[in-house]
């Protein structure tokens, strides 16, 4: 139960979040690019992107992060949970980059970092407060 009891963390859990997120853009990524060759009338709408597992697995990982994200809410004002879920803002990208060879320009990578700082930001009174705790 103590691992239970660990997993259940709602701080945890927003990192679980931000990491399901991330891993569930990237698959449907996947999906978009594994279809994008597909030529059909409905093509131009994004939905042949159903016929890819990558997509349905993104799929499966965007539910997991609702119901993450749920649980998270009933636990942390939205007002902390939020910001702090903008860590999927930075790895994202840092995910595209090592998993699909993306490009991230100079002035993305001083976005990413604006982003980090931020979450910094709002996260070091958090730190603070569950020292308190």
């Amino acid at each position: 139960m103590p691992l239970l009891r660990w997993l259940a963390n709602p701080w945890l859990q927003i990192g679980f979040n931000v990491l399901i997120v991330t891993a569930s853009e990237i698959f449907l990524k996947l999906g978009a690019r594994d279809t994008a060759a597909v030529t059909q009338s409905w093509n131009w709408t994004g939905i042949t992107g159903l016929l890819s597992a990558w997509t349905w697995l993104g799929i499966v990982f965007l539910i997991l992060s609702l119901v993450s994200w749920l649980y998270v809410l009933r636990h942390v004002p939205l007002s902390i949970a939020c910001p702090l879920s903008n860590a999927v803002h930075i790895f994202v990208p840092f995910a595209s980059w090592i998993f699909l060879g993306e490009l991230i320009s100079t002035r993305r990578w001083c976005g990413i970092a604006l982003v980090l700082i931020g979450v910094l930001i709002v996260a070091k009174p958090v730190a603070r407060m569950e020292e308190k705790l």
